[in-house]
Formats: C-alpha cells, sequence, structure tokens
C-alpha cells in the first residue's frame, strides 16, 4: 500500500505488477470503485486479483473522500474526479492508454474521463455504471434522500445486527459516511455534474464491455447503451441488481479477465 499526492490530494493506492515507463509495452488496468461505503476493496478481493495473477499491471485507489484517501470538505465535482484520475497517471509516470474498470460511478468516471482524453483510454470495462447525462443530477440528489431515509429507520436493534454480522468494521464505513454526506460539499459538488453531450459519448471509439444485473436499479440501462454506445458489448447478469460484482463474482471476473485477454491479443 502507498499514498500518492494527486491533483493536490492524498490518495490511498495498489499498484500491482509495477512497470518501469520505459519497458511498459501494455496498458494498465486501473480499476474504479463506487461511491459511498464502496472502496478499492470490492475490487482488490473481487476482480483486481484474477487480473494480476495474468501479469497485468494493475492500478487501484480509494477515490477521494473515501477509504484511506483523504477526505476534503471540499472538490467532489465530477471534473475533480477526472482530474484526480489524470494526476495519479501522471504521479506513476503512466503515459501509455490505459484500460479502465469502473464500477457505478466509478464506470461514470472511466467514461467521462475517457470523452475529456480519449488518447489516455484503451478500452473500458462497465459494471453497473451511471450515464453522466441529462438527468443523472436528479437521480444521485433521489439516491442522496433514499440513503437519508435507510440510515434514519435502521435503529438501534439493526444497526447491532449489522454489526454481529458484519463486524464493527462496517460501523466505521457507515461513520466515514455520514462525514462524507453531512460535512462535505460531497452530494451538492454531484449533482452540479455537467452533463456529457450524447455525441461526444456516441463518438468514443475504444472498445467497451458492459456488464449489468437483470434487477439493476440503473434506470434504462440496455436502451442508453444502444443509444449512447452503439457499439458496447453488453452481458446482462440473471437475478441480480446493482451489486452485480458482489453478487456475481465469479461470472464479472471471468468476463474482465477474458475481455483483457482479448484486448492484448488484437
Amino acid at each position: 500500500m502507498s499514498e500518492i499526492v494527486a491533483n493536490g490530494v492524498r490518495l490511498h493506492v495498489q499498484h500491482l505488477n509495477p512497470v518501469p515507463a520505459s519497458a511498459r509495452a501494455k496498458p494498465p488496468v486501473v480499476f474504479l470503485h463506487g461511491l459511498g461505503m464502496d472502496n478499492m476493496a470490492s475490487f482488490y478481493y473481487t476482480v483486481a486479483g484474477a487480473v494480476a495473477k495474468t501479469g497485468a499491471e494493475a492500478v487501484l485507489y480509494d477515490l477521494r473522500g473515501h477509504g484511506d484517501s483523504e477526505r476534503p470538505r471540499t472538490g467532489y465535482t465530477m471534473e475533480d474526479s477526472i482530474a484526480d484520475l489524470g494526476g495519479l497517471l501522471d504521479a506513476l509516470d503512466i503515459t501509455v492508454p490505459v484500460h479502465l474498470i469502473g464500477n457505478s460511478y466509478g464506470g461514470t468516471i472511466a467514461l467521462d474521463f475517457a470523452v475529456e482524453y480519449p488518447h489516455r483510454v484503451a478500452g473500458i470495462v462497465l459494471i453497473e455504471a451511471h450515464f453522466n447525462v441529462e438527468g443523472w443530477a436528479e437521480q444521485i440528489a433521489a439516491e442522496r434522500e433514499r440513503v437519508a431515509l435507510v440510515v434514519a429507520e435502521m435503529g438501534e436493534e439493526n444497526l447491532q445486527a449489522w454489526i454481529r454480522r458484519f463486524g464493527r468494521k462496517v460501523v466505521r464505513m457507515m461513520d466515514a459516511l455520514s462525514d462524507l454526506a453531512n460535512h462535505t460539499s460531497f452530494y451538492p459538488d454531484l449533482t452540479k455534474a455537467r452533463p456529457i453531450e450524447r455525441d461526444r459519448l456516441r463518438a468514443l471509439t475504444c472498445p467497451i464491455r458492459a456488464v449489468y444485473g437483470e434487477r439493476s436499479d440503473v434506470p434504462d440501462y440496455e436502451k442508453q447503451l444502444h443509444d449512447l454506445l452503439p457499439h458496447a458489448t453488453l452481458t446482462v447478469v440473471p437475478e441480480v441488481g446493482h451489486s452485480v460484482l458482489m453478487d456475481a463474482t465469479p461470472q464479472v471476473r471471468e468476463i474482465v479477465v477474458d475481455w483483457l485477454a482479448s484486448q492484448c491479443a488484437v
């Protein structure tokens, strides 16, 4: 584990199979986790290890405000997330195009980054990713209200049940989420997201693999994929929802590893 300052923020980073810039021949793989109680561990214990075992260079990091990365009081716009990713790649001296594997909001970052810096992206895997188009900010606002309601209704009895099931680590994660949600500009910044022009998404030429749960809470994902990323290859995993990464780990892991192998063979 290491810490790297990127875009002025201290980020907690795991760099697997690092390659010197002068010897780097294949695209590194960068993992981008989701929001809230998520952090790099969700990828580290599901997909990233299998990717690293193939010999691929892999980079995982906690987004600002998450995990063990710095939690500044401000700076949670999409532009900040894009700048953090670019700054991290610069700090690691990664100048070749990378593969981005993004879960939920991590997929949103991946798409926005690819739109802004297409020359830095070799390919993208979207796992339950939201699209930063018209209406996305309203979805974020609605999600904040839903999370607040769940927390308010949890009660001491349910909280203790969570502790017994998952341990004190979950409580610490909930405390971190509460601080992020209530004492930073996290949600206000997210709801200020400037939508991507749809034609810019359609203009992406890098290979895109998409994985969604059959019971996904990402509205109209299949319709949006067909409209915005018509050349993307989609897999719908049956009987799971938004947490497909955790609920269908073996299938998602196989999809990611096989897709990366196919890209290296091109």
